[in-house]
């Protein structure tokens, strides 16, 4: 199987906080990668490295490679293009002060796309997948951020899917979502799936269970194991960290 991504001796600390410790392990092309693991274990940090976000926050510092269709991510240049390629959804709803409709539509423009039947077209099928079309289509003028917490994040996700990226790194995207709605953006990520690699960080071991093809677990900045979902959510995962957390003993 080809790999997406591929991950080796990755270290990042806060200051002289480490976050993550020596972590490897590849990423295939169109699975969904489940990582789950407690707070402070590094999942967040491990998507901010993928996407290059980590660059933002200043104490950061790194070590180790990520290479993304086997180039080093560190040596590509355009660091926008990069993110257009590997789109982040975060925990919580962060919408831009502009209509649904241009919500959606500012990625595609900023990178040239002027055409308004391909706009148009791209909206549509953006919101479709982000469960969120019905709701909106007759108001797509109306301020996205008028919208509820659990719609501004699909509308997050659908900007998200705007540029049609490669990899798509979900951070706690149900957070602010209904269970119905949840569910039916799963539906959406299983599709998806079939035109693009989805790491899916959780908190909801239930969901990694229901999604993932493969899960990693991490702990306290280690990668605990990566294996099968069905092995990670076995009677005999390789540790028994990761039996305790899955079945909800720690965490």
């Amino acid at each position: 199987m080809k790999n997406k991504i591929e991950i080796s001796g990755l270290e990042v600390s806060y200051g002289d906080k480490p976050a993550l410790n020596r972590v490897s392990f590849d990423v295939h092309e169109n699975e969904i990668l489940g990582i789950i693991g407690p707070a402070q274990s590094g999942k967040t940090t491990l998507l901010k490295v993928i996407n290059r976000t980590l660059e933002f926050v200043p104490e950061a510092s790194m070590d180790g490679t990520v290479k993304l269709d086997g180039v080093d991510i560190s040596t590509i240049g355009d660091v926008y293009g990069l993110r257009r390629r590997i789109g982040m959804v975060l925990p919580l709803p962060v919408g831009l002060p502009l209509s649904i409709y241009d919500n959606v539509a500012f990625a595609p423009r900023a990178a040239g796309l002027r055409s308004k039947s391909q706009l148009d077209e791209l909206v549509e099928r953006c919101l479709q997948q982000a469960a969120l079309w019905d709701e909106v289509k007759d108001r797509l003028d109306t301020l996205g951020t008028k919208l509820s917490g659990g719609q501004q994040q699909r509308l997050t996700i659908a900007r998200a899917l705007s540029h049609e990226p490669e990899v798509l790194c979900l951070d706690e995207f149900s957070i602010a979502i209904d269970p119905v709605t949840t569910m039916r953006i799963e539906d959406v990520l299983k599709t998806l799936q079939k035109e693009m690699t989805i790491l899916l960080v959780t908190n909801l071991v239930q969901q990694a269970k229901r999604l993932a093809t493969r899960t990693a677990f991490l702990l306290n900045g280690d990668l605990v194991e990566i294996d099968s979902t069905d092995v990670i959510f076995s009677d005999k995962p390789t540790h028994q960290a990761t039996y305790d957390y899955v079945n909800g003993t720690f965490g």
